[in-house]
């Protein structure tokens, strides 16, 4: 599967007017966005590669050995180990903010930058819960920012193809989406002592989570396995999720869902309890009618048993229209059965090619272009996400009330919709 990390996109976005932080007048040279990254290691290091052509005014990271590379690359930005500190010294000098750091800090780096007047890109999932996730749609909405989630894979001229092959409506009724991911957790367990090297603020690292501290039985702890503990993580659904599912939510314009009901198996021999494997069933409306869209992980296609396989597409979202159906992944697409595939024209295309997902952010802050995958978009298709670990730790069905941001069946999801936060850390 191809690596989000590598993946860069191309091509040209539409031009629009959206508001800035700076105006330019017509004709005038541009100046270079001014901008702080928070977390500039792993995934953060390749976010800030996308925007290194940019003024570079702050960084930030919790953990100064692995910020080294960054703060070497770019001597002439400030350096923080706490991003509320960053934003009281140099936040007159930022228009924009890129947050890279876990899922568990999302929200609380994207609002404290937002309520600033900071543009932001944040990468997937926009937070780790429902409830963060719509606070930080609100909050963007409301000031009229510049936002981008970091779902790269969608400036990628494949989605874009397999988009307009459904949008043609070439595939007949649709009647069933599913998508799958073949990824599995890693298995872990707590120990009393940290892997070597590991020094830094553990206070600063757990932000909002209200829990203490904990070493896991892992190399890469706490630099990429929390996503495998429900405290800071959501998963292979909260890693994944948006990037399957935002094939299927920009092919067929998708909304909140109705419900969501959920299931898996466990790690074996672990103390982490998101699912080894999962399968999610989410009833979306579509058209007046009610369109099953089903999720699956730790298997490489469609069905947890494994009995069912499309060769080449061990990870992928399937379409199954009423004449015809298409299998797609990061970068390739099929049209089945083989008699259609035949005789079938693709659609002109309409959607142009993108400047590069990271591109049409800092274009938009420039007044030209628009993010694809601005919070008003990327933040349903998050919401959607993380409601199939609601339903899978509630362990019942759901009906969801988009509306009121609840779900109406039954209070003992409210816990995992909004979790509680540390004291001083409130959203």
């Amino acid at each position: 599967m191809l690596s989000r990390r590598r993946f860069l996109g191309t091509g040209a976005a539409a031009v629009v007017g959206v508001p800035m932080v700076r105006s330019y007048a017509a004709g005038e040279v541009r100046d270079k966005v001014r901008v702080a990254v928070i977390g500039v290691a792993g995934q953060g290091a390749y976010n800030l590669g996308q925007v290194a052509g940019e003024n570079i005014v702050a960084l930030c990271d919790v953990d100064e050995s692995r910020a080294a590379a960054a703060r070497k690359q770019f001597p002439n930005a400030a350096f923080f180990t706490d991003y509320r500190k960053l934003l009281d010294a140099v936040g007159k000098d930022l228009d924009a903010a890129v947050v890279a750091t876990p899922d568990h800090t999302h929200a609380h780096a994207g609002l404290t930058m937002m309520r600033a007047g900071k543009h932001l890109y944040c990468e997937k999932p926009l937070a780790k819960s429902v409830g963060e996730a719509r606070l930080m749609v609100k909050e963007a909405a409301d000031r009229k920012l510049v936002t981008q989630m970091g779902t790269q894979i969608h400036a990628g001229d494949n989605y874009r193809r397999a988009v307009e092959i459904v949008k043609s409506g070439v595939l007949g009724d649709m009647q069933h989406v599913h998508v799958w991911c073949s990824r599995r957790p890693d298995g872990m367990t707590k120990v009393p002592a940290p892997t070597p090297g590991v020094k830094f603020d553990l206070a600063q690292w757990l932000g909002p989570v209200p829990e203490e501290f904990f070493y896991a039985s892992s190399k890469q702890w706490p630099h990429f396995d929390w996503r495998w503990w429900w405290a800071f993580g959501g998963g292979v659904l909260g890693d994944m999720g948006c990037h399957f599912m935002d094939l299927a939510f920009w092919a067929l314009d998708l909304g909140a869902p109705t419900a969501v009901k959920a299931s898996g198996t466990p790690l074996p021999k672990s103390e982490n309890t998101v699912p080894g494997t999962m399968q999610v069933d989410y009833d979306f409306p579509v058209a007046g009618k009610s369109l099953p869209l089903t999720w699956y992980h730790g298997v490489t296609g469609p069905d947890l048993t494994g009995a069912r396989t499309f060769p080449g597409f061990s990870d992928g979202v399937l379409f199954e229209g009423s004449k015809a159906s298409l299998v797609a992944n990061y970068g390739k697409l099929k049209l089945m059965p083989d008699e259609f595939a035949r005789d079938f024209k693709a659609p002109s295309p309409t959607l142009a090619k993108s400047v590069g997902h990271h591109a049409e952010w800092l274009g938009a802050i420039r007044g030209v272009g628009k993010p694809l995958c601005q919070f008003g978009y990327s933040g349903v298709l998050t919401e959607a996400v993380l409601l199939g670990n609601v339903a899978y730790r509630t362990g019942t069905p759901l009906v969801w009330d988009s509306v009121k941001g609840e779900v109406a069946n039954t209070k003992a999801a409210a816990k995992f919709v909004t979790p509680d936060v540390r004291g001083g850390w409130e959203m």
